[in-house]
């Protein structure tokens, strides 16, 4: 079995002008439709879509049926204020991601590296993982929300895990994929 090249310095996809923020409650689906329109009623969960918010663009995800994350490129103050006009009313939720961090990594180093790290939960397979789609995993152990989306304008893999455990994953990338330390760049 040939081993994949490693990891270039270069390869990842810097996630530092963005935000992940979530929503949830009996009220999330129409929070989405506010947010992006009819597109949100036809997502299922772990699907996702890109978009723009006021001039921003974003990816909208379900995780299930009235939760949702967006990952949004731009000022967060002013998707801040879009949301809070929006969920006026509305029983729901909403909160910026502080607790979760991300690295991202261009689909095509994504798709040679992952399925030696990544063990996706029953009855999710990354194998034929379409783009638009997350799916739960465990890297080392910890639990990990891998997306594949557009990120920066290039299709991408975002791993999502609590910023307690991003020291941890980072260490399983660096042992698995030789010459790999130093190369992530979190961001919230």
């Amino acid at each position: 079995m040939q081993l994949p090249a490693p990891i270039s310095a270069t390869a990842f996809i810097s996630l530092a002008d963005s935000q992940l923020w979530d929503f949830a409650g009996v009220d999330g689906l129409p929070l989405a439709k506010a947010l992006v329109g009819a597109r949100a009623d036809r997502l299922a969960p772990f699907q996702s879509l890109e978009t723009t918010i006021d001039g921003q663009p974003c990816s909208l995800l379900r995780l299930c049926e009235g939760n949702f994350r967006v990952r949004v490129w731009g000022e967060e103050e002013a998707f801040a204020a879009t949301l809070q006009s929006l969920q006026f009313g509305l029983r729901v939720w909403v909160k910026q991601c502080e607790w979760m961090e991300a690295i991202a990594l261009p689909e095509s180093v994504g798709l040679m590296h992952l399925s030696n790290v990544a063990i996706p939960k029953p009855p999710h397979r990354l194998e034929g993982m379409v783009g638009d789609r997350a799916l739960p995993a465990r890297i080392d152990g910890f639990s990990v929300l891998l997306w594949r989306h557009v990120v920066g304008g290039q299709p991408a893999f975002e791993l999502q895990t609590a910023t307690k455990h991003l020291a941890t994953i980072q260490a399983t990338f660096t042992s698995c994929c030789s010459d790999s330390n130093s190369l992530f760049s979190a961001s919230k």
